[in-house]
């Protein structure tokens, strides 16, 4: 590990209860019954500011949510230097409403002076049925399967902020 506590922090988040938007909590839980030496795992209904105590012990982050404006996996990095200027970063946008933002979340911990991970990630999962009660949809089960294997290779892949890595999977890109 290298100056957090947290070799990799896996957040998933959605409400189990709508359909696809489960896919990140999904994502989340199977991580979590892997074990995974040095990997915490947190499965939340949404974003929230205790969140950043977490992330702040992390070496790397990686967020987990369902997406209804992408049609595959869409992983992408989201830069944590310190210099950036980004309103969604400030602090003030989005982290003590109901509309919390990974970036809200990073810009929270630069407010308070902490530290943040050296490499904070985004998957973005397809997702295409809200409805209460309802099922995951097959295409976002598949994709589900998809982001495990992906986060289990960022699991065992190469550190210090490396985006690619062992993993293979040369789309993650920055944002």
């Amino acid at each position: 590990m290298g100056t957090g506590n947290i070799d990799l922090l896996v957040i998933g988040y959605g409400n189990e209860l709508r359909g696809d938007d489960a896919a990140g909590r999904v994502v989340a839980d199977r991580i979590d019954e892997l074990g995974l030496p040095g990997v915490m795992v947190r499965s939340v209904t949404q974003l929230v500011p205790e969140l950043t105590v977490d992330l702040t012990a992390a070496d790397r982050v990686v967020f987990v949510d369902a997406d209804v404006t992408v049609s595959s996996l869409v992983p992408r990095r989201i830069e944590t230097d310190r210099g950036a200027d980004d309103s969604d970063r400030s602090g003030r946008s989005g982290a003590m409403t109901h509309h919390t933002t990974p970036e809200s979340l990073l810009g929270l911990a630069l407010a308070v002076g902490s530290r943040v991970p050296s490499l904070v990630e985004q998957l973005s999962i397809p997702a295409t049925g809200f409805d209460f009660g309802a099922p995951i949809s097959a295409k976002t089960a598949a994709t589900v399967e998809e982001a495990v294997e992906l986060i289990l290779a960022r699991a065992s892949g190469p550190k210090n902020g490396d985006p690619q890595g062992d993993s293979g999977h040369p789309d993650w890109v920055s944002g």
